[in-house]
């Protein structure tokens, strides 16, 4: 074959698989998975799940009830849930709803629901881990046709991927937003997800899976799980096997998912996050292809906290025509000097957060000195010996937001 003919068919071959202009293109990028490549069957998911009325733990003002997961130890599980909205009638189109995700040794908490619901939101909590909510962890009530408990970090990897505590608890999130959908007084375009530590994790995972939703609020969760630092998770990752820490690789950490990723994110995570460090965090976030938006307070606080208040105006943000928030972009290093642009909104105060150890990331120490604006970036002098370093950025209504953090060693 001439040359001229091996261009002429290596044209062709670029033509046939290129979308003619104006088509849509595909959700998902190459290297991420495809839905029929998935573990869980996204048609399935999608599909209304069964609920069944229930008097246990019932509480007035709250919808309490079990709905359909997916088949374990061949039978449909169910999961416990309350669900409420708002006092009055609903907008026109619907209320906006949120799913709440807990975290390792959580439930369904009511407190959770109410806080969204004082917020003009329906809102949708269940059990993940089996049980009812009752009693403390660990000693929750077990109820007839529960999923499977979670063992420790994914401790029950040998065992079929339906028979997996991951692979219920995402296929039973994604089957909550199924279930929100049918709801008649639910804005099914307006439907977030909010999950914190082990349910930031789920969060992650469900927001490359699930294309319907609206928005997340992932807090701590992240994914690159197996590269972490943290005792707490490494330990159990240390254990697997070969073969059990490839097939995590390839099928549970949300590395995976979230670059197929494109709608609005808000990330939150404390700077000495004892389970989430800032390295893998940062790293799971600039995965996603939608706009984000970071919130790196200088604590090591973890737990199930659900009050933050840039939470709530990130969600007005997306689907209540709420006040634009802040925009925040990379942070720039030039002669000492790093920067940051900031728009659409009015900035009160500007800190520049700067840590000197090398230490894990958990138990590094963070300083902090005013920034100032210019013309719409922020600057501040790097201080001697930055490792690393970010901005938090208060506007006029006293949120924060975080730029990424920035590796600088540079010597001064």
């Amino acid at each position: 074959m001439t040359r001229s003919k091996k261009l002429f068919c290596l044209l062709l071959l670029v033509l046939s698989r290129t979308p003619p202009v104006g088509a849509q293109q595909p959700l998902y990028v190459p290297g991420s998975f495809e839905p029929q490549d998935s573990p869980w069957n996204l048609t399935t998911l999608y599909q209304v799940p069964k609920t069944y009325p229930t008097d246990s733990c019932r509480l007035q003002g709250f919808r309490s009830f079990f709905y359909e997961g997916i088949t374990y130890k061949a039978k449909p599980a169910r999961v416990f849930a309350y669900y409420k909205t708002p006092p009055g009638e609903p907008p026109s189109g619907g209320w906006p709803a949120i799913i709440c995700v807990h975290g390792g040794g959580g439930t369904a908490f009511p407190e959770w629901v109410q806080a969204w619901v004082d917020h003009g939101y329906a809102a949708i909590a269940m059990d993940l881990e089996g049980h009812l909510p009752k009693g403390e962890f660990p000693n929750r009530e077990w109820f007839e046709y529960a999923g499977p408990p979670r063992i420790t970090t994914f401790g029950d990897i040998e065992l079929a991927d339906r028979e997996q505590w991951f692979y219920q608890a995402v296929a039973d999130v994604i089957r909550a937003n199924s279930l929100l959908r049918s709801f008649p007084e639910i804005n099914k375009n307006k439907i977030g997800i909010h999950g914190i530590s082990w349910g930031g994790v789920i969060t992650c995972a469900v927001i490359g899976l699930d294309q319907r939703l609206t928005f997340a609020i992932p807090v701590y969760g992240c994914g690159f799980l197996y590269q972490t630092g943290c005792p707490g998770f490494k330990k159990y990752f240390d254990v697997m096997t070969d073969t059990q820490l490839k097939d995590y690789k390839a099928k549970w950490d949300p590395s995976n998912y979230l670059p197929v990723c494109r709608i609005p994110i808000l990330s939150y995570v404390g700077s000495n996050d004892p389970a989430f460090p800032l390295d893998i965090w940062q790293k799971s976030m600039q995965l996603t292809k939608g706009r984000r938006m970071l919130c790196i307070p200088i604590s090591n606080q973890h737990g199930h906290i659900w009050n933050q208040k840039e939470i709530f105006a990130f969600a007005d943000a997306i689907v209540r025509n709420g006040k634009p928030l802040i925009r925040i972009g990379e942070a720039k290093l030039l002669n000492g000097i790093v920067s940051i642009a900031v728009s659409d909104c009015p900035i009160d105060k500007m800190l520049l957060c700067f840590t000197r150890d090398t230490c894990d990331w958990q138990h590094r120490q963070w300083h902090t000195i005013p920034a100032t604006i210019k013309e719409g970036r922020v600057y501040s002098v790097l201080p001697e010996g930055t490792i690393a370093c970010y901005f938090n950025v208060t506007d006029d209504r006293g949120l924060v937001f975080s730029s990424a953090y920035l590796e600088t060693k540079q010597e001064f």
